[in-house]
């Protein structure tokens, strides 16, 4: 656990320098080499600030580059910070760059909360627009060839629910319930679609390895939490779970407020780029992330 707790003090100052500084032009960001692999696979991700703070992508593609043998990932991220789907849909850049393809996967993030209100009372304008969204983008990816992965969110906690045991227990099951039912509509014709369990393994009752401050906030994951979900979508693209290996971090850790612009992928964006700082983490500090990964 100390190990853990330095690996994240470190991190720490890494997106605090980063935010100070976001607004200055930097570099290319990094690329990644390919582990042995003549094609990575190729992800997009859909979403609001859930996704890119910590820069969920590139830990990501970190994951995969520390696999002895690949494969690689690359991927593609359109983000709007607090949107909800369809108004990524909406906005048609993510809708472009999927019909350009081949994607192996795309990876659906919704705002915390929501599609627990389309289990609920799909009645409901903004539950009717997020379902239509879903399914937009559903049929888009699997005529580009892709699986579809629901990235498993939940909805602003304040510190006071994450100390109800019971809460977060009663939270897990309906949110797990929801995604399974959004999942199995969306599969209905033919598509591939599959849960990422982020949101239930985040909000585990506090005991044993469960984490009592799964958030930075109210809503935004904690480091530890965005490592946990970069494993989780590992296992979920690749089908096999990623081994604790050395982890480099030649990327800035994205905070919440970070400067995004919806027109493009935000690995293109220089303003996110970073300043080339590297933190090495260490194996055994990440085996109980991944362990908690593999436990969703």
């Amino acid at each position: 656990m100390n190990a853990i707790a330095r690996m994240l003090s470190t991190l720490a100052l890494v997106a605090i320098a980063f935010a100070a500084s976001a607004q200055a032009p930097a570099g290319a960001p990094a690329t990644d080499q390919a582990a042995g692999q003549a094609r990575p696979l190729r992800v997009m991700l859909v979403g609001n600030s859930l996704t890119y703070s910590n820069n969920l992508p590139r830990l990501l593609r970190a994951v995969a580059a520390s696999q002895p043998g690949g494969p690689a990932i690359e991927t593609a991220t359109y983000v709007i910070p607090g949107a909800e789907l369809d108004t990524l849909w909406d906005d048609s850049k993510a809708a472009d760059a999927l019909r350009a393809g081949p994607w192996d996967a795309l990876v659906l993030q919704e705002r915390g909360g929501l599609v627990r209100c389309m289990a609920n009372n799909r009645r409901e304008p903004e539950c009717r627009r997020s379902e239509r969204a879903h399914r937009d983008f559903t049929r888009l990816a699997t005529g580009a060839g892709a699986r579809v992965l629901l990235l498993a969110t939940w909805p602003p906690l304040r510190a006071s629910d994450l100390g109800d045991n019971d809460l977060r227990r009663r939270m897990r099951e309906v949110y797990s319930e929801a995604y399974s039912q959004l999942a199995s509509r969306l599969g209905g014709d033919g598509a591939r679609v599959e849960v990422v369990a982020a949101a239930s393994v985040l909000l585990a009752p506090k005991q044993g390895a469960a984490d009592p401050h799964p958030f930075s906030d109210d809503m935004h994951p904690s480091i530890a939490s965005s490592l946990v979900m970069a494993a989780q979508l590992y296992s979920a693209v690749t089908g096999r779970a990623p081994v604790a290996q050395d982890l480099l971090i030649d990327f800035p850790m994205l905070p919440p407020a970070a400067l995004t612009h919806p027109d493009t992928p935000i690995e293109t964006q220089p303003q996110l780029a970073g300043d080339g700082s590297k933190v090495l983490l260490k194996a055994e500090a990440l085996a109980p992330l991944y362990a908690r990964a593999a436990g969703g």
